[in-house]
C-alpha cells in the first residue's frame, strides 16, 4: 500500500476523536458499536473489524459487532478465553499482531463467521478502568505486517471504544433479558440460601445441576444464550426469573434493615471476620468441616441483617478432597483442581476498578495478597 504507517496513525487518531461523537449521536450502544467498527475498518484500511464482548461469566467472548464477517454470526460466534486468537488477546491482556494468523497454534476457524478469506490479524484488549470488557480485532484478506505504530494507535482507539463496550455489555441486544437476570442471580451467593432462586438453575437442567455440584456459573456457561432463552420459554420460567431477580435487587438495595437501623456506625469501618474456611456452598470448596459451615452461616446471617461485615479467609486451589474406598476397603483421597473462573465468586475491586491488594508488614519484609480471579 502507498500510505505510510504515520499516515495510518494520523487517520486513526482522527477516528478516536470521532468515537465519542458517534456514541452521543445514537445513544444506543448496539448502533454505536456497529458505527465504530465501520469507522475503524475504513480508517485502518482493513477488510474486517470486529468487537467481541466479554460475557457475564468472564470466561467467554461473544461476537457483538462486525464489518467483514457474516452478519448472522453476531451473537452466535462464541469462544472461551483459552481458545482462538481473540481469546489469546483477552487472556494475555495485550495486543496480538500476526501476518499469517492461520499458522499460529491458537488459531481457531469459525465456519459460521466466514473467516477463511482472511490472512492477517491484529487484536487489542478493550479495558475500562483496568477491567477487561472485550477485544477489538482487525483482519485483512492479504497477508499484512502490522507495524508498531499501527498496534499502538489501535490500542489508543480501543481506549476510546472501551466505555461504549462497557455499556454495551449490559444492554439486551447482546445479553437477552432472561439470561442477564440469571447471570445476576448466579454471581451473588444470595441464591445459595434462597430456595426459589436456586430452583431456577436446577429446573434448567436437573442432571447437569447435580453433576456440577450445583454451580450456576458452570451451568449457565454451558448453555448458549439462544438456548437459554428457548429453555426459559419452554419451561415457563420468565415470571419466576423476574420474581427472583426483583427480590434480589430489593435485598441488595433495601435501607430498612436491622443493620441500617443499628449498625450505621460500622458503615465506614466494617467488621473484619477472619476464618481459615467459609462453608458458603458446596460449589465453593473452601471449607472442610463444621467450623467452616459455622463461619459461612455467620456471613449469611450478617448479610440478611445487613451488618457491615467482611469475611476474610483463604482460597484453596484444590479445596477439600473427595473420598472413596478401594477394593480392599482402604480410603483413597482424590484432590481436584478448582477453576476459579468457574466459581460463583468475583475479585474484590477498589474504587479505581483495580483488584484490591492487601499488604502486611513482617520482620523480613512485606507480604501482599490480591484476588487471583483476573482476566
Amino acid at each position: 500500500m502507498s500510505q505510510s504507517a504515520h499516515e495510518y496513525g494520523a487517520n486513526l487518531t482522527l477516528a478516536a476523536g470521532e468515537i465519542g461523537a458517534l456514541a452521543t449521536e445514537t445513544g444506543k450502544p448496539a448502533e454505536t458499536l456497529m458505527n465504530v467498527v465501520r469507522l475503524i475498518a475504513n480508517r485502518f484500511q482493513t477488510d474486517v473489524c470486529s468487537v467481541y464482548l466479554l460475557e457475564p461469566d468472564r470466561a467467554n467472548l461473544v461476537l457483538a459487532a462486525t464489518v467483514g464477517l457474516r452478519a448472522e454470526s453476531i451473537g452466535s460466534v462464541r469462544m472461551a478465553l483459552n481458545e482462538g486468537l481473540a481469546g489469546l488477546v483477552a487472556e494475555q491482556m495485550k495486543p496480538v499482531a500476526l501476518e499469517n494468523a492461520s499458522k499460529h497454534p491458537r488459531f481457531k476457524y469459525f465456519r459460521e463467521a466466514g473467516e477463511e478469506s482472511y490472512q492477517s490479524f491484529l487484536g487489542v484488549p478493550l479495558t475500562d478502568r483496568g477491567v477487561l470488557q472485550g477485544v477489538l480485532v482487525v483482519q485483512t484478506a492479504e497477508s499484512r505486517e502490522f507495524v508498531e505504530d499501527e498496534v499502538r494507535t489501535l490500542s489508543e482507539v480501543a481506549d476510546q471504544v472501551s466505555p461504549v463496550v462497557s455499556e454495551a455489555r449490559t444492554v439486551e441486544q447482546f445479553i437477552a433479558p432472561a439470561s442477564e437476570k440469571l447471570w445476576s442471580l448466579a454471581r451473588n451467593l444470595w441464591w445459595s440460601w434462597d430456595s426459589d432462586a436456586a430452583s431456577l438453575f436446577r429446573d434448567l437442567d436437573p442432571v447437569r445441576w447435580r453433576d456440577l455440584n450445583e454451580n450456576p456459573i458452570q451451568l449457565l456457561g454451558e448453555i448458549p444464550l439462544r438456548e437459554l432463552e428457548r429453555k426459559a420459554d419452554q419451561l415457563v420460567l420468565h415470571s419466576r426469573i423476574n420474581y427472583a431477580y426483583r427480590r434480589q435487587q430489593e435485598y441488595l438495595q433495601s435501607d430498612k434493615t436491622w443493620g441500617a437501623t443499628h449498625g450505621g456506625v460500622l458503615r465506614a469501618r466494617p467488621v473484619a471476620y477472619f476464618s481459615a474456611e467459609f462453608g458458603l456452598h458446596e460449589s465453593v470448596p473452601i471449607y472442610s468441616g463444621g467450623l467452616g459451615l459455622l463461619a459461612g452461616d455467620h456471613v449469611k446471617s450478617a448479610s440478611d441483617l445487613d451488618i457491615p461485615l467482611v469475611g476474610i479467609g483463604l482460597y484453596y486451589s484444590q479445596g477439600y478432597f473427595r473420598q472413596r474406598l478401594d477394593g480392599t476397603g482402604w480410603q483413597k483421597e482424590e484432590y481436584l483442581d478448582v477453576d476459579l473462573t468457574q466459581l460463583p465468586v468475583e475479585p474484590a475491586l477498589g474504587k479505581n476498578g483495580q483488584p484490591v491488594t492487601i499488604s502486611i508488614d513482617t520482620r523480613t519484609g512485606s507480604l501482599r495478597a490480591k484476588p487471583s480471579h483476573e482476566h
